[in-house]
């Protein structure tokens, strides 16, 4: 029997940190015993301390409450409605930023142990922060850096243990994050639940709006989405989140391969790559992530899938990428957030070392007076005058964990891709009512296997079904259930058909253009 299946069902989390690195980082020298002294290692902790409030405060200083630094001009750009927009198209007139590049800074302030600056923030953004502009933003964009900083900046403000905010919190993060969740909503309004790729924040979908997006826009939202539903009591985030991840799950090849952009209302690929493209490792990656922090298992079986069939059709595999560490970003998958899973990587000097000579790349390379300048091209060094907000959320982030991990000592959280920190919690993973037992259940043989917190996809949860409960009826659907595409199941194509709810089979198009279970399998 192949043994990597099997590592893969019995070793799930722990196993899957070593298959999604590049092989090409673990034939490193491992076997290398002489570790970096913990002197030295707070030295560079240090370094990256100094480098997080050269740019945190020159963006206070020159751009804020504008969203990002433009540090050789000591100015600021209102960057939140280019992000994605490569040809700067419906760009607003009268919007004055958003101050991004701060709620991109607060989850960060607090690892680096600076509560009274963590607070500072929290409090101006609860007393000024709107989001009723008229501005057209990214869907993409917006969730990973806006709505993720606000709910973990939230979770970290509400958390006792860090007594953040001492009586003058209120939740008004967790407020901003539900309005700015419930102004994402008009974009999942297609007929295929795929997303638009970009809202108005004021007025919804725009007029002759594209409807061409990218796989990580519609299969990266779930966490900061989902991560709302479980905060508000609100199930429609979550539930839009994945509507739209399963219906681009159910769009995979025949080698369970995604392409890299889509048509949201007719749902079929308009590009495909000959690689892993930009924002379909977002995807994959979010999958795993989705599986930890909600413990729904169709999401291992999918990320499972797609990460073999990856490791078959590309060699070098989804997440490594040499130009991001020559421009010195710490990327997430290569090195330095994974720390925050695997115990013990601080040890192999390695790792250490190529996070000193990124340190080092950053402060001879990027470093100017007014902040730190993004590279426009490796090959010349020629900077750019911008300070992404990423630098301050991921960079400095994870840099400074790879030096000290003291943060998440006792704490079991998953860092999403713009490096915000959701807590792991028992309470957030799928538990479906035990008084509810339908026959088409199948239950673990032992009862305390019976006990745990199984998914919907474990138990065979189909097909839709309603239950009565103390507060009402209550719709539980099934884990594999994907409507058609329209109500009255005509089709054009098996594209329109989705997956059936009573056995979780694929829906097929008849001759006659109607959806059903055609195929015999």
């Amino acid at each position: 029997m192949n043994m990597l299946p099997r590592i893969l069902q019995t070793l799930q989390t722990w196993v899957v940190m070593f298959l999604v690195i590049s092989p090409t980082l673990f034939a490193a020298s491992v076997s290398r015993v002489d570790s970096y002294s913990s002197a030295r290692k707070r030295h560079l902790r240090e370094k990256v301390r100094k480098m997080f409030y050269h740019a945190y405060e020159n963006y206070l200083t020159h751009a804020f409450p504008h969203d990002e630094l433009k540090p050789l001009t000591k100015s600021f750009t209102d960057s939140l409605s280019e992000l994605g927009n490569l040809k700067l198209e419906h760009l607003p007139q009268d919007y004055s930023g958003s101050a991004l590049s701060l709620i991109e800074s607060l989850s960060s302030l607090v690892i680096l142990g600076n509560n009274t600056e963590f607070e500072r923030g929290v409090l101006w953004l609860s007393e000024n922060l709107t989001f009723d502009v008229d501005a057209r933003v990214n869907l993409f964009e917006c969730n990973i850096r806006v709505l993720g900083g606000l709910v973990s900046a939230h979770i970290l403000a509400t958390d006792s243990a860090n007594r953040l905010v001492q009586g003058s919190y209120n939740n008004q993060l967790l407020t901003l994050a539900e309005d700015l969740g419930r102004r994402f909503l008009p974009a999942f309004n297609t007929p295929t639940g795929l997303p638009y790729a970009w809202i108005n924040l004021k007025y919804g979908v725009i007029e002759s709006e594209t409807t061409e997006t990218s796989t990580s826009g519609c299969g990266s939202l779930i966490l900061e989405m989902g991560a709302l539903s479980r905060l508000t009591g609100d199930p429609i985030y979550e539930s839009v989140a994945l509507r739209a991840l399963r219906k681009l799950w159910s769009m995979r090849s025949s080698l369970n391969l995604v392409g890299t952009t889509l048509d949201v209302t007719t749902g079929q690929w308009i590009g495909y790559s000959s690689g892993i493209g930009a924002g379909v490792d977002s995807f994959y990656e979010y999958l795993f992530k989705a599986h930890i922090l909600f413990g729904k298992e169709d999401f291992w079986r999918m990320f499972q899938s797609a990460y073999l069939a990856v490791q078959k059709y590309f060699r070098h595999g989804p997440w490594y990428h040499e130009a991001d560490m020559r421009t010195g970003k710490a990327t997430y998958w290569q090195l330095t957030s994974l720390q925050a899973f695997w115990p013990g990587l601080q040890a192999n000097p390695w790792y250490i070392e190529v996070g000193e000579s990124i340190v080092n790349s950053l402060n001879s390379y990027t470093k100017v007076e007014g902040g730190f300048a993004s590279i426009r091209d490796v090959n010349t060094m020629q900077l750019e005058d911008h300070q992404h907000s990423f630098f301050l959320a991921e960079t400095c982030k994870y840099l400074y964990l790879l030096f000290d991990d003291s943060f998440l000592v006792d704490r079991n959280i998953i860092f999403t891709t713009e490096g915000h920190p959701l807590p792991v919690l028992s309470s957030w993973h799928e538990k479906l009512p035990e008084a509810y037992i339908p026959a088409n259940w199948t239950f673990p043989k032992s009862e305390s296997q019976r006990r745990r917190q199984e998914s919907a996809m474990t138990l065979q949860v189909c097909p839709a079904t309603t239950l009565s409960l103390n507060h009402g009826d209550q719709q539980i659907e099934s884990a594999c259930h994907i409507p058609d595409v329209r109500g009255d199941h005509r089709c054009l194509s098996d594209e329109d058909c989705g997956v059936d709810s009573t056995n979780c089979r694929e829906r097929s198009c008849s001759t006659a253009s109607y959806c059903g279970l055609w195929l015999v399998t």
